[in-house]
């Protein structure tokens, strides 16, 4: 959820900017023109009054391919304008699954890495995963710009800590987060100040820094604390010396919601073997007892009132849910893995 509303804060940021010549008014006149039979179509969709009609216009939303091909023509027709950057942003950002959007993102990486006026592109590219790694590269090389550099850094480490956060092997683990480092100490070094989007660069790389270094297996967790729908305050470290199975979850969360009977059979099933379930609810107090209420959790849970509450950002969560199991010394035993594998391992203790 947390990156489609940041690529869509980017888009709205690229296109957003006032046009200045022919080149840039007929750049925005392609995406106005694919943005207004987009509004179009949902206004469809809200006025419809069976579910066939919904369904009809559900499958009828406007594809932004034709609006690709135009785009990638007018660019390749004028490379040497400074407006056509605009075109490369657009092409970049929304329309990325289309051929028109990789061809624009191997320009990116070539005709375009020296050039200012890409960053807010180049920083999304931390969404393309490794296939974007030449690109940024070739813009860390290249570009003279700070933000331009800054941007490319940060999506290139944030590339790599996703690689090392996710990898089950030790060794791909081990590289994956010496090459995120190499980036995120550069851009401390070097543009530390740089704000992209409105978000400064460097505070998102500290979180990052910190899941690497304190939010893996093995480490100590992190306190959870906070207070419980009765207003009673609790902490994670109340359960010190029992295994702690902990979700972080939403009402909000369409894919927590099959998840929470299963939260529910847990704490029953474990509550006999030194166990517990806690949970960790974003949403806000009123809508947060209403989900408690209308799922039956049966287990405690924090009140963090937002998806960016104390507790969720200081795990730094990325998606919902997120489940952490957590041994009786406090360690994180399990991070981000299934429910099965965490009961499995409690009922296996001795």
């Amino acid at each position: 959820m947390r990156s489609i509303a940041i690529l869509l804060l980017s888009v709205v940021s690229i296109l957003a900017q006032a046009p200045s010549t022919p080149l840039a008014t007929e750049i925005r006149s392609i995406i106005d023109e694919y943005e207004n039979s987009v509004r179009a179509n949902t206004q469809k969709l809200i006025a419809a009054a069976t579910e066939e009609e919904k369904n009809k216009f559900r499958a009828s939303i406007p594809s932004a391919g034709p609006y690709a091909t135009k785009m990638l023509k007018l660019v390749q027709a004028n490379l040497d304008q400074p407006d056509v950057v605009k075109g490369v942003n657009w092409l970049v950002t929304g329309a990325a699954n289309f051929p028109e959007g990789q061809e624009a993102l191997k320009m990116l990486g070539t005709t375009f890495a020296d050039h200012a006026g890409i960053a807010e592109a180049v920083k999304q590219l931390e969404y393309h995963g490794l296939p974007a790694e030449p690109v940024l590269r070739a813009v860390i090389e290249k570009n003279t710009h700070r933000d331009e550099k800054a941007a490319a850094l940060y999506a290139l480490g944030a590339i790599h800590f996703k690689n090392f956060d996710a990898s089950s092997d030790r060794d791909s683990a081990a590289a994956s987060k010496t090459k995120a480092l190499e980036c995120f100490q550069q851009l401390y070094a070097d543009y530390e100040d740089v704000t992209i989007q409105g978000f400064k660069l460097s505070d998102s790389v500290a979180k990052m820094f910190f899941e690497m270094t304190s939010l893996q297996v093995g480490c100590e967790a992190p306190e959870i604390e906070g207070k419980d729908a009765d207003g009673v305050s609790f902490k994670l470290s109340d359960y010190r010396g029992k295994y702690v199975i902990v979700i972080f979850w939403g009402g909000w969360c369409h894919a927590c919601h099959g998840t929470l009977p299963l939260m529910n059979q847990a704490a029953e099933q474990l509550k006999d073997k030194n166990a517990v379930v806690i949970g960790v609810n974003t949403d806000i107090e009123t809508e947060a007892k209403k989900a408690l209420a209308d799922y039956k959790v049966s287990f405690r849970n924090v009140l963090d009132n937002t998806s960016s509450g104390p507790n969720t950002t200081l795990y730094n969560l990325r998606n919902f849910p997120t489940l952490y199991l957590i041994d009786p010394k406090g360690l994180i035993a399990i991070k981000n893995g299934s429910l099965d594998a965490m009961v499995a391992q409690i009922t296996a203790a001795k």
